[in-house]
């Protein structure tokens, strides 16, 4: 346990198990107080002119525990006497509008795609009463404070809960309960929390390596309705892969990206696209263009099983260039296979592609119209030596 040195023992018990302050009580012994922690007799040093007044241990042993449970009762009373002598007590939590798309958005998103705003209640409002130490309704725990209606016993409750070094228990804070859990390190916390009411935080700690550790949320809440999905005006910009098949059968796949509300057709001369949702597009260029052969049996050199690596490693060149008189270094246009006698497809090959389909989310714009061209598969006439 930590002890919170740069502080002083300003509260204590007295004889009746009251919080008093070292301001109100007789000095040194006659005080009759008490460590919140320890339970020893304390000595009230309260008219010094050096030091701040403060009460000591009579035996004068530390007691490593007497600031935080002093913080902790502090903050239990304050913190119900300002809800109960106010007319308004507020609280304010980060609210987050997700898309309608949320849950079914088959994009790939790096980022949530929310608008965020704070809310603000005057839960006076709604509540009238608060207790210390009152147990939860569904667990086995006891609540530093509970603030509920009077008149309205029905409604969900809210658990306060203080620490100044240990948070609450995972069990607890996700019980189902609406509990807003408060971090207090000083009794300035305290009063701030009085007098402003409770504002959720979002202090983020850092070590002197520059590593996010962990999150030291000053407050916390839970079990509050934080979130909804009906944001209809947000978007996002989205990365995919876009596969574009022509009419002359010549194809492209590149990256792309859009607005993710605007994914469309990207070029009114093709006869289909595919937009693959993923941010890798390795392998995914021979599963569409067999997808988009067997839709429309357009041939094309890229997809003939003589269209092959060059030996030279320049590129790829037609192993029958011999047969159908085409120039070895030729950078013919692949388009030609449509008129080619000898064009031939891997038929268990391309199945065995299909079959797998692709592994992705995708988008398919389909042109309707019939084509004017009709083309005939033939098998290649025979083999043929390069």
């Amino acid at each position: 346990m930590q002890k919170h040195s740069a502080y002083r023992l300003t509260y204590a018990l007295n004889e009746t198990g009251q919080l008093v302050n070292v301001d109100d009580v007789l000095v040194g012994k006659k005080c009759g107080c008490f460590c919140p922690a320890c339970k020893e007799p304390l000595t009230a040093k309260n008219q010094g002119k050096k030091r701040m007044p403060h009460f000591a241990h009579q035996s004068e042993t530390e007691c490593d525990y007497a600031i935080e449970s002093m913080l902790h009762l502090i903050a239990k009373e304050k913190i119900r006497e300002a809800f109960l002598s106010k007319s308004e007590f507020w609280i304010e939590f980060e609210y987050k509008s997700f898309c309608v798309n949320n849950e079914e958005c088959k994009f790939i998103k790096y980022n949530e795609c929310y608008e965020s705003k704070r809310q603000l209640f005057n839960i006076k409002q709604f509540y009238d009463s608060c207790e210390q130490e009152i147990p939860y309704d569904n667990i086995n725990r006891r609540s530093d404070l509970k603030i509920y209606s009077s008149t309205n016993p029905e409604r969900d409750p809210i658990y306060l809960e203080f620490f100044v070094t240990h948070a609450s228990d995972k069990e607890k804070l996700h019980s189902g309960n609406k509990i807003i859990e408060i971090c207090v390190e000083s009794e300035d916390d305290i009063l701030q929390l009085a007098e402003n009411g409770i504002v959720e935080s979002n202090n983020h700690y850092v070590n002197k390596y520059n590593v996010f550790e962990r999150n030291l949320q000053k407050v916390c809440f839970y079990g509050f309705k934080n979130k909804d999905c009906k944001n209809s005006r947000i978007s996002n910009v989205i990365e995919f892969v876009r596969y574009i098949l022509y009419k002359s059968g010549k194809t492209q796949c590149f990256q792309d990206e859009c607005d993710c509300k605007r994914l469309a057709r990207s070029k009114t001369s093709s006869l289909l696209e595919i937009c693959i949702h993923t941010s890798v597009s390795f392998g995914i260029y021979e599963q569409v263009r067999y997808i988009g052969f067997q839709k429309f049996k357009i041939p094309n050199c890229i997809l003939c099983k003589n269209y092959v690596d060059s030996y030279s490693g320049m590129g790829k060149i037609c192993r029958l260039y011999k047969y159908l008189q085409i120039s070895r270094y030729e950078l013919f246009d692949t388009a030609r296979a449509k008129t080619c006698s000898c064009f031939a497809i891997e038929q268990e090959y391309m199945q065995s592609v299909l079959k797998n389909g692709l592994n992705e989310n995708y988008t398919m714009f389909c042109e309707p119209q019939n084509m004017d061209d009709t083309f005939t598969l033939q098998r290649t006439l025979g083999n043929h030596k390069d």
